[in-house]
């Protein structure tokens, strides 16, 4: 159990700086601030024996003296506790008045069998400040900030929730602007949607194993789908694609046979002009007078 100090001199009228928490975030996190079905709960969650990381964001309220953080820690109520190492009792880190500094602790997730993936784990950041950062130093003030929704994924329940987000990411009906053409994509799509509701089914109840499994068939379905009807559309391009090509060659040997047409027709036009002029009828002279 972690505790803070407050220091008094008794005769002195020192201002102590005060710390608080701005902010603080979950950093590469599998799941951040999101509902899961399993927990019935909005959840941070990181995958077990891996990095987690969390920032956090100190302010020094106080208007005059500097504040000389000595622990940022995060606790967890499995019993383990992660201190930053951007500061320590020896070392301090200085945060000067009205300020703010943004420090990092990293650790390892334990596996899920340590700190259980079937509940959710409460934890406590802590923040102590120092009087000083040289000679004897003391803690003389600290916060606190408590939160709740951290879970520890097995590996199947991390794989399960990671291929259920890639479904999900497909927009696989017609009312989505999909539409399949073909008998295969539409058979694909219903066996994708079936294998869908089993794994969330499973997932729900915890059977993270099977809901993985269904969730990765219901995903394989689904590129299968889109994979066939990409195939048969770009047959249809190719094919119509070919139909305009040719057609565009008819229309252009239709247009030079009528522009011939039309020449032809011209010249015959102007020849039967020239013949009727030369048969015309010639006019009568008029008689002589008589002698």
């Amino acid at each position: 159990m972690l505790c803070c100090s407050l220091i008094v001199i008794a005769g002195l009228r020192i201002p102590v700086a005060h710390a608080s928490i701005n902010n603080y975030n979950w950093i590469g996190a599998v799941v951040r601030n999101g509902y899961d079905s399993f927990y019935g709960a909005t959840i941070t969650a990181y995958e077990e024996n891996t990095t987690a990381n969390l920032v956090v964001s100190v302010m020094n309220d106080n208007h005059v003296s500097q504040l000389n953080v000595s622990a940022v820690i995060v606790g967890f109520d499995w019993g383990s506790n992660y201190t930053s190492t951007e500061c320590s009792i020896t070392v301090p880190l200085v945060v000067l008045s009205l300020e703010s500094h943004v420090f990092s602790i990293d650790f390892t997730v334990p596996s899920a069998t340590f700190a259980s993936n079937l509940v959710l784990h409460s934890y406590t950041i802590y923040v102590e400040h120092v009087n000083s950062t040289s000679g004897n130093k003391m803690i003389v003030g600290g916060y606190t900030y408590s939160a709740n929704g951290f879970a520890v994924f097995s590996t199947d329940q991390k794989d399960a929730y990671t291929y259920q987000k890639q479904v999900n990411a497909y927009p696989s009906t017609p009312a989505n602007g999909i539409p399949f053409l073909t008998a295969e994509a539409r058979e694909l799509i219903v066996e994708s949607s079936v294998a869908e509701s089993i794994a969330s089914d499973a997932y729900s109840r915890g059977d993270f194993s099977t809901a993985k499994q269904n969730y990765l068939n219901s995903l394989n379905f689904l590129q299968q789908a889109y994979s066939n009807e990409t195939d048969k559309w770009s047959s249809f391009e190719n094919a119509l694609v070919s139909v305009l090509n040719g057609g565009s060659t008819l229309l252009a040997f239709q247009g030079y046979a009528w522009l011939l047409f039309g020449i032809g027709f011209l010249l015959i036009g102007i020849g039967v002009l020239l013949y009727l002029a030369r048969r015309r009828p010639q006019q009568p002279k008029p008689n002589s007078p008589p002698s």
